[in-house]
């Protein structure tokens, strides 16, 4: 007797097993369809030249006419109860493949909101770490007083913060006027000091905060500093005294190394088997529908089309018969979570086996 991995069995119980063996049942029905009118065909034809024959016999042949004409009412009859029988298991299955396109939409939806919920309350850290690290001392007193041991200090401070928070490319920390005075990672410290961050959407609306209790959320792009890499700037201000209300003076911006985090996310975080892995695309958008993480990294920056229809979660099929499953993130604590959606396109199965 054949036995199934542990793998095969999770494959089979999953909605596109259940598929699987629907189509399987239904390539059967077919071929019994198909053997069962040649069958009637044959037995009508056997029939009809008994009754030829009979009818040659003339009187002696009476009787065996009586059984061919018997015999081609039974294979009616048998035709018609194969068709009946047919139409119902075809309609039994179309209802069938109805709910388990449901169970698989359903699914979907549950792992794409797992997707972006997920990210969703990793980035709420962030928006704490960056409001947390701007009311350090070694960094206000670097830029109230920005002499080479202010400036060393906030530097050996943001360094050691880079160190151990592993999932920021670069810290930086700008003066009032848009220049740079402290860096975390001495890999991009000389662009970064080379650039002028007065022009910079996360640097202007950071220093335009009210307290210290707000922050800055960038949205997902290139980094001029770091070569183009992709980063999530999170800023706010940095005050006098670290206060909530002290003056500005400047702005610390955290770069979230979205490059790294973004691709693991998408490829690591949702658990599926490998066949149906190969034919399933997963992402993220951002509030714009951008497309700022996806298994298929040719798609990066792209507009995508979501046919959400003013829904927070939902599937639907598109043009090309694919399976689109959404859910739009609902935030964590104060984080809004910018309006991002997770998103997974399934492919059709292939014929079964």
């Amino acid at each position: 007797m054949k036995t199934l991995s542990l793998d095969s069995a999770a494959e089979l119980a999953a909605p596109e097993g259940v598929r699987d063996v629907i189509e399987r049942i239904n390539d059967d029905l077919q071929s019994y369809g198909a053997a069962n009118r040649q069958v009637v065909m044959q037995t009508k034809l056997l029939a009809l030249n008994a009754v030829i024959e009979a009818a040659r016999a003339g009187e002696a042949g009476k009787s065996f006419a009586v059984v061919a004409n018997e015999v081609q009412r039974l294979a009616t009859q048998a035709a018609q109860a194969a068709e009946t029988f047919q139409t119902k298991v075809e309609h039994r299955i179309g209802t069938s493949r109805s709910l388990v396109g449901e169970l698989e939409g359903a699914r979907l939806i549950d792992l794409a909101e797992s997707l972006v919920q997920l990210i969703v309350r990793n980035l709420y850290e962030r928006t704490a770490d960056v409001r947390w690290w701007a009311t350090d001392p070694s960094l206000w007193e670097a830029l109230y007083d920005p002499n080479p041991q202010n400036v060393a200090l906030a530097t050996e401070r943001l360094g050691l913060i880079h160190r151990y928070y592993s999932v920021y490319s670069d810290l930086v920390l700008v003066d009032a006027h848009g220049k740079a005075v402290a860096t975390a990672n001495p890999t991009y410290r000389p662009k970064v000091k080379s650039l002028d961050y007065h022009t910079a959407a996360w640097f202007q609306n950071a220093i335009a905060l009210k307290s210290g209790d707000e922050y800055i959320a960038d949205e997902v792009r290139n980094s001029r500093s770091q070569s183009g890499r992709q980063v999530l700037i999170y800023g706010t201000a940095v005050r006098e005294r670290g206060e909530t209300r002290g003056k500005m003076l400047g702005a610390l911006g955290v770069y979230f190394d979205w490059e790294l985090q973004g691709a693991s996310i998408v490829s690591n975080e949702i658990a599926l088997p490998p066949a149906e892995r190969a034919r399933t695309e997963t992402m993220l958008l951002d509030g714009k529908r951008r497309i700022i993480a996806s298994t298929d990294p040719r798609r990066l920056f792209t507009h995508f089309a979501l046919d959400d229809a003013a829904r927070k979660r939902g599937s639907y099929v598109d043009r090309e018969g694919n399976l689109v499953a959404f859910a739009k993130t609902h935030g964590y604590q104060e984080y809004d979570g910018q309006g991002w959606v997770g998103v997974i396109i399934q492919r059709p199965a292939g014929p079964a086996s």
